[in-house]
């Protein structure tokens, strides 16, 4: 097949397609980056017309490359992630040339659709092997730590290579190398069970009334442009609005509390999420005493400086290297690393 135009590196998520087009310019190559919210569960069928939306925006032509990992096959839209996987790779087929695809897998390798069918476990949760692998080029003893809008991947790396024991979803929660806390769609109730109200510390309660967003977004750590998802009482995504939802999870409203009694449960909240992650940053560091530092990313990657802190580790901002990509780390990650090999055969 001829040298591609360009390559399109796709991060596929239930919630979110993010991708990055990498193209050769005057400078070197250049990736260009976008993330679209798209709930899989709530439209399905519009998987296909959100992948040709994004690739047209980024400028994408017919002879560009795309480079493929994915975790929208967790979604509930799927009774299995055989499902998932197919859908996806279904959807990508429906947009682009066949030939043009190639799906990244967990043990590292880049593979066809076909043979990505055959083995869906290895194309499912691909994502954080793409960052992960790319991420050790450059930075050969280190931890990753990439938190996103969901999640929290947790990459030990040693001597060039990635050291994490598991490799699809339920072997990374075992391990602690995947923790199920994001910097926004993660339920409060979920963080932790006490606030401080009033003097005193009070349960919260399990009604979904409140993000850790919300709190994000109260303390000035994430933006209104930032929260992405549907807020739980669907009213918009303001300081206002997120303190209400705050209150809320004391079963109160903003009658009963002032702004500093939402200041007090929102920075709490942050810091039980922050001890989470460095919790399990402590279990890996168990494992590999030799890594000293931690290479941060995603649109939590203040959540991760704070935990690298805590955990004593030295912060290493992938967004020096990214820029504003690193929020969309492996959609360009993988975009790199399928130039790279295509580089490597030339």
């Amino acid at each position: 097949m001829t040298k591609p135009s360009a390559i399109l590196g796709w991060d596929i998520g239930g919630v979110n397609t993010k991708a990055a087009r990498l193209a050769q310019e005057s400078r070197g190559p250049v990736a260009r980056t976008l993330c679209l919210p798209y709930e899989v569960q709530r439209e399905p069928p519009a998987l296909g017309a959100t992948l040709r939306s994004v690739a047209e925006q980024l400028g994408a032509g017919p002879s560009d490359w795309h480079a493929i990992t994915m975790t929208a096959e967790l979604s509930q839209a799927f009774r299995t992630k055989r499902e998932g996987v197919t859908f996806v790779l279904d959807a990508m087929e429906a947009a682009f040339p066949r030939d043009s695809l190639h799906v990244y897998t967990v043990e590292g390798r880049f593979v066809s659709p076909q043979e990505a069918r055959l083995r869906p476990g290895g194309a499912a949760a691909s994502n954080w092997a793409a960052t992960a692998h790319w991420v050790a080029q450059s930075f050969p003893t280190c931890i990753l730590i990439d938190i996103g809008t969901t999640t929290t991947d947790l990459i030990p790396i040693v001597n060039g290579k990635v050291a994490a024991r598991g490799l699809n979803d339920p072997e990374r929660l075992l391990s602690g190398e995947l923790v199920y806390t994001g910097a926004l769609r993660t339920p409060v109730e979920a963080i932790t069970q006490r606030v401080p109200l009033w003097g005193g510390s009070a349960r919260l309660s399990a009604e979904g009334f409140a993000l850790i967003g919300d709190a994000h977004l109260w303390l000035g750590q994430l933006s209104q442009e930032d929260y992405t998802c549907r807020a739980p009482d669907g009213r918009p995504a303001t300081r206002d609005y997120a303190g209400e939802r705050l209150a809320r999870t004391v079963c109160a409203d903003r009658d009963m509390l002032d702004d500093s009694a939402i200041d007090d449960i929102a920075a709490a909240l942050a810091r039980a999420q922050v001890q989470a992650i460095a919790e399990a940053l402590e279990t890996i560091r168990e494992r590999y005493p030799e890594i000293r530092a931690a290479v941060v990313t995603g649109l939590g990657d203040f959540i991760a400086m704070e935990a690298a802190n805590a955990a004593g580790l030295t912060v290493l901002p992938l967004a020096a290297r990214l820029g504003s990509g690193a929020r969309t780390a492996p959609a360009a990650a993988v975009a790199w690393l399928l130039w790279e090999a295509q580089e490597a055969a030339q």
